[in-house]
């Protein structure tokens, strides 16, 4: 029995690499990203892009390896085919990896298998060369300072800039085309559509997966309400503390967590308010910010 899952698994991820590879060779690079020069590669280390979800970090990856040579293999943890992936199966990728005689490797959203680093690490001691996008700050940072200290460089992508919106929908550097910036945002999908359920959908998947499901959150209506919340309160200063009661939530130190997931998944940031003191900051309210 054993042998055959196996054989069924094996298939599965071959199946999986083919059909995301081809899905990620055709996606639109209509507009060549700023940050393309800036992508970090040395020989050796693998190169980490976060951000938030569909901000563009494969496509910028694309845009990057469409000038590079070499056979490349793409595949992306965050696939429902993949929903039964567990650490002994990097095993069945490896072989594939050998059997296509690929020399250049980009995982998405890794981090959501366990000891996903140990992995890399090995791919790097062969001469593997790796590329690690993910939408979790703080799951990526954590196994890159256990196994991959000092094999890894990092960088984060944001949505579009100002110029980059204007290049994209072909405006003036003119006070109106800043104004729509400001409006629209710089989340590429919904630039290109101006469906507001991009946003709605994007917001919900977010918390769902990147929050939910890998904190082990019950609570789920609480979690949103709060997230919408701080969303509403852009620019304005915000304390856990005075949030207490607010939406059932009645502890405090889970609405320092919850706020501290919604910034690891690039939803939100926050500004302390400057003081030489370290103390001084954590003490004070902090502004929100919203990613984009």
């Amino acid at each position: 029995v054993k042998k055959e899952i196996i054989m069924i698994r094996q298939e599965e991820i071959s199946s999986t690499i083919d059909s995301q590879k081809e899905e990620f060779v055709l996606k639109s690079t209509l507009l060549e990203r700023e940050e393309l020069n800036n992508i970090p590669v040395l020989d050796s280390f693998a190169t980490i892009i976060t951000g938030i979800r569909r901000c563009g970090k494969s496509t910028l990856l694309l845009q990057y390896l469409k000038k590079q040579k070499g056979n490349l293999i793409y595949f992306n943890f965050d696939d429902i085919r993949l929903s039964e992936f567990e650490t002994s199966d990097f095993i069945r990728f490896h072989n594939e990896i050998q059997s296509r005689k690929a020399n250049t490797i980009v995982l998405d959203e890794v981090q959501i298998i366990d000891k996903w680093e140990i992995y890399v690490h090995q791919l790097l001691r062969e001469g593997y060369k790796v590329f690690i996008t993910g939408s979790n700050a703080s799951l990526l940072s954590r196994e890159l300072g256990t196994h991959l200290t000092g094999r890894h460089i990092s960088m984060e992508l944001f949505p579009f800039s100002y110029s980059e919106y204007v290049k994209y929908t072909k405006a003036d550097y003119d006070e109106k085309s800043l104004l729509d910036y400001f409006n629209t945002g710089g989340m590429p999908e919904y630039v290109k559509n101006k469906q507001i359920i991009i946003l709605q959908t994007l917001l919900d998947n977010i918390l769902m997966r990147d929050i939910v499901v890998r904190h082990n959150i019950k609570d789920t209506l609480s979690l949103r309400n709060l997230a919408v919340y701080l969303l509403s309160n852009v620019g304005n200063l915000v304390s856990a503390n005075k949030m207490v009661g607010m939406f059932g939530i009645k502890s405090t130190t889970t609405i320092l967590d919850y706020m501290s997931y919604l910034m690891d998944s690039y939803i939100l940031d926050y500004v302390p308010k400057f003081s030489y003191s370290l103390k001084v900051q954590a003490r004070n309210p902090k502004k929100v910010y919203a990613m984009d």
